[in-house]
């Protein structure tokens, strides 16, 4: 079942914080980490787990950084690997409010960009990061909490603010 609650922006915002300084200690000196998702947007809701995408610069890179994420504890999903990305969770079980997502991607990749491109684009228009918010209240509302049923019907929708991201 999900739950989207108003997120504490600031408290998200230290967590960050204090994980970027534990990854920058953990991995590669030449990642870039970036604070990305609902959790980094102010005044939204969301399911309040923290995203960050990790932005490496090649593929071997990339298979060093995911083999230390392994060994820092966190979960690799191999559904959505691919060469240029790979999502890992801080829970094996289904994750929720407090959890920590990492999204490892080469950096200028089409994957990568986008998570850039989102974020800054709601930062940029709070009338569509409140729009993006009541969308995922709604889902909830007409369909069942079902995760996978929301996952995709919001992935549908931030599909659409991508474009729409790229063609302001």
């Amino acid at each position: 079942m999900v739950e989207i609650v108003k997120q504490n922006f600031k408290e998200n915002k230290k967590i960050f914080c204090e994980m970027e300084r534990i990854l920058k200690n953990e991995l590669e000196k030449s990642v870039v980490i970036s604070h990305v998702g609902s959790t980094a947007i102010p005044k939204i809701y969301g399911k309040n787990i923290i995203d960050i995408l990790v932005g490496v610069e090649n593929t071997k890179i990339f298979k060093d950084v995911s083999s230390k994420l392994k060994e820092l504890g966190y979960y690799p999903s191999d559904k959505s690997k691919t060469i240029e990305y790979q999502f890992f969770a801080s829970k094996k079980e289904e994750t929720k409010s407090g959890d920590i997502h990492i999204h490892l991607g080469i950096i200028n990749t089409n994957r990568y960009n986008e998570f850039l491109l989102l974020r800054d684009y709601l930062l940029d228009n709070p009338n569509v990061a409140k729009e993006y918010s009541d969308y995922k209240k709604k889902i909830l509302k007409l369909e069942s909490a079902e995760r996978s049923q929301y996952r995709n019907i919001k992935s549908i929708y931030v599909s659409n603010l991508i474009e729409r991201a790229k063609n302001r």
